[in-house]
């Protein structure tokens, strides 16, 4: 009986085992199938991105047409960024620093365009660029910039058609944003940039970034 009952705990740890191993061999290849196809979306949209820019300025569209088609592809991105986000806070899929990098760097050209469409459109919409550190251990400065994401989000929410939110990591090691960083003169993170020529390092309420957002009058903290 004792034998019996050895061979058939040697026979159960085995299929268990077995399982597991089965189990986590598909588990990572559906990881790496998801990493994969998440990088091949990244770069579409980069050349997306490039082309409809192109097609834009050689057609010269309309403020209308060009303000709509810049919003919508913009809302994308932040909703596919916010999911990666939301990802790479469980840690399910591992290192995602690349994926990051790649949609920073696409928000960096969406808010060169933004900016370039504001200027020929005399100020049709405002842009509210929210520049973060993505590699960050820092409990205090990690909670400051959940606030401030959270905020600009809620007043984008209200307003979806006059603001564009583009948030971007500035600590990815991304060529590009570090010179576009140089170039605007920022040195505080996190801080919100509205319309290029205001600053906001500290706490406010929704209130008080709606006004400072919609009033010009009203300066910065």
């Amino acid at each position: 009986m004792s034998k019996s009952a050895f061979w058939q705990a040697l026979i159960f740890t085995a299929i268990i085992f077995s399982l597991g191993v089965i189990a986590g061999f598909f588990l990572e290849s559906r990881q790496s199938e998801t990493i994969y196809s998440r990088l091949v979306n990244s770069e579409l949209n980069i050349i997306d991105e490039q082309l409809r820019q192109r097609i834009i300025s050689d057609s010269n569209l309309s403020c209308s047409l060009s303000k709509e088609s810049l919003f919508l592809f913009a809302d994308k991105i932040y909703e596919e960024a916010m999911g990666l986000e939301e990802i790479d806070t469980t840690g399910r899929l591992g290192d995602l620093t690349i994926l990051h990098r790649r949609y920073d760097l696409l928000r960096t050209l969406l808010l060169l365009e933004a900016e370039s469409l504001k200027e020929r459109c005399n100020g049709d919409f405002h842009i509210i660029s929210y520049f973060y550190s993505y590699n960050l251990d820092d409990v205090e400065t990690s909670s400051k910039q959940n606030y401030f994401s959270k905020q600009t989000f809620d007043l984008k929410t209200a307003h979806p058609q006059d603001i564009i939110l583009i948030p971007i990591a500035i600590d990815t090691n991304v060529a590009s944003i570090d010179v576009f960083i140089k170039s605007r003169k920022i040195t505080t993170y996190p801080v919100i940039l509205i319309d290029n020529n205001k600053e906001i390092s500290e706490f406010v309420t929704l209130e008080e970034l709606e006004k400072l957002v919609f009033n010009d009058t009203i300066s910065s903290p």
